[in-house]
């Protein structure tokens, strides 16, 4: 009875090790990721739905309002290092200027013990205060090994994306944060992104092509 007893509740302590360790809300920690990203940003004014579709070395970024009617859209290709704004409304494209030599000299990083649970995942605070524009961001990051992260980061980086303090994060090689609140000098916060959804599936090569017949506006 005894071993019955003692085999019961090791059989239960390995089947909640086994659930621990594949917890349904967590991020798969893995590499060569092809799939759909659901982010949302509120804003004081305004909340915009992002989904971010990726595929090898191309990324498509539609931006939604919250009435679901599509904003604008990014599409880039990683590798040959472009990345076009593209509005369906008007059937027009421009290519977009992208600066990834971010000026991190004069910004404070302070990285804490702080964490909380996002999804299944332990995110840990990371501050990041700037003098210059007299705001702190702070970023809840998770040590997940996506590859698409810094992909992603390359391809929007001072882009005038809706994610654009996410994607603005200095030294992310590693993490991905689940979530970045931006706050003013007087600690009101001026906007919250969240990562609501990593979705791994199968993406048509035909999501990352400009639709045919759309202009391209060439600035002077």
């Amino acid at each position: 009875m005894c071993y019955l007893i003692l085999f019961a509740l090791r059989l239960v302590c390995i089947i909640a090790i086994f659930l621990g360790l594949f917890n349904p809300n967590a991020y798969p920690k893995v590499g060569g990721f092809e799939g759909k990203v659901n982010i949302i940003r509120e804003g004081a004014y305004d909340t915009i739905l992002v989904e971010v579709y990726i595929k090898g070395d191309y990324i498509r970024v539609n931006e939604f309002d919250k009435g679901n009617k599509l904003i604008r859209s990014y599409f880039a290709n990683v590798a040959q290092g472009y990345t076009f704004l593209v509005s369906f409304s008007r059937r027009m494209y421009s290519k977009v200027k992208v600066d990834n030599s971010l000026m991190v000299s004069n910004v404070e990083i302070i990285k804490s013990e702080n964490y909380i649970d996002i999804d299944g995942n332990r995110c840990y605070q990371w501050r990041v205060k700037n003098p210059t524009s007299q705001t702190e961001t702070t970023y809840w990051v998770t040590p997940i090994q996506y590859d698409f992260v810094s992909k992603l980061f390359r391809a929007l980086a001072n882009s005038g994306s809706a994610i654009e303090e996410m994607v603005s994060m200095p030294h992310a090689d590693g993490v991905m944060p689940l979530m970045v609140v931006d706050r003013t000098r007087f600690r009101k916060v001026r906007s919250c992104i969240r990562v609501v959804n990593v979705k791994p599936m199968q993406v048509s090569q035909s999501l990352f092509a400009i639709p045919s017949g759309f202009s391209e506006l060439i600035s002077s």
